[in-house]
């Protein structure tokens, strides 16, 4: 059998097919970081100029009167999670030599792979539950910028969402046109590799509180008492008061945990968290009460 060298209109053919399968993966990739940073359940704090997570960043916050009330600090990956009550509060986020707010990313220009931002040091928490915005961090003066190859051109979400659709039916209509060669279904079977491994990474994102409701007409009770103890020592450590949507939320580190719910007219409720493994675990879980008995 014969071999025949491919043709320069042959390898042109496959190097154009190549590029625009590189260019569909590129461009929808802030897309698809986005969505799965906010299935994640944290934030995370990155570097504005090449888009690397910052770890050992401190994020606070602190109220209205100055007082500093959640700090944190960001991991090795630049995640980090803040729980706080409904409220106005001030954000710091601190690391040596870095500046915030950013002026690189603003809400007004943001042309990086982080949906969600923070773009000032001021936000409203409107109920219990996990802030997961991500923050951009300006690094000292002089900082080497992204290189050609990582280049950092973005579409609009919209454009984004045109380009996820239509570049899988353009590369299936490619191979259907061009079926006999095996060269485009080697691109075409890696483009679909990557496709589908997007896919199937997605998680159901858990809620980032628990809520209290009533176990028999299943709606939200607030004002009942969410208290949090460490099991070795029975030490308490944080109490809350449910909101108008009976919603609560604790963060903890390793060990074992019980929480306690409490609320008038209602039989309390106990529930055990016997091994928490990981530092910075988002404690919650929907609780529902049973009213007491009328004497």
């Amino acid at each position: 059998m014969a071999f025949h060298l491919p043709t320069l209109a042959q390898i042109g053919y496959h190097l154009l097919y190549a590029l625009f399968l590189f260019l569909a993966l590129k461009l929808t990739w802030p897309m698809y970081a986005a969505l799965r940073r906010r299935h994640s359940g944290f934030g995370t704090v990155f570097n504005s100029v090449t888009e690397k997570p910052e770890a050992l960043a401190s994020v606070s916050l602190r109220d209205v009167h100055g007082r500093t009330v959640r700090t944190t600090v960001s991991d090795r990956e630049g995640r980090y999670r803040l729980l706080a009550p409904k409220g106005e509060y001030i954000v710091d986020v601190v690391k040596q030599g870095y500046t915030f707010p950013s002026i690189h990313i603003t809400k007004d220009k943001n042309d990086s792979d982080y949906a969600s931002i923070l773009p000032s040091s001021h936000i409203i928490i409107k109920d219990y539950g996990a802030i997961t915005k991500n923050i951009p961090i300006d690094p000292p003066t002089g900082t080497r910028r992204p290189s050609f190859w990582s280049f950092r051109f973005h579409l609009n979400k919209h454009l984004q969402g045109f380009a996820a659709w239509l570049g899988p039916i353009v590369a299936v209509a490619i191979v259907a046109v061009d079926r006999f060669s095996i060269i485009t279904w080697l691109l075409f079977a890696v483009y679909l590799v990557v496709v589908l491994g997007r896919l199937i990474s997605f998680k159901t994102p858990e809620p980032p509180f628990g809520t209290v409701l009533d176990a028999d007409t299943k709606r939200p009770l607030d004002q009942a008492v969410v208290r949090v103890f460490e099991t070795r020592f029975n030490k308490l450590l944080e109490t809350q008061i449910t909101s108008t949507k009976g919603r609560y939320a604790f963060i903890v580190n390793r060990g074992s945990y019980k929480i306690y719910v409490k609320k008038q007219g209602y039989k309390s409720v106990m529930i055990k968290f016997p091994t928490v493994k990981n530092n910075g675990t988002l404690l919650v879980k929907d609780v529902k009460m049973q009213r007491l008995a009328a004497k």
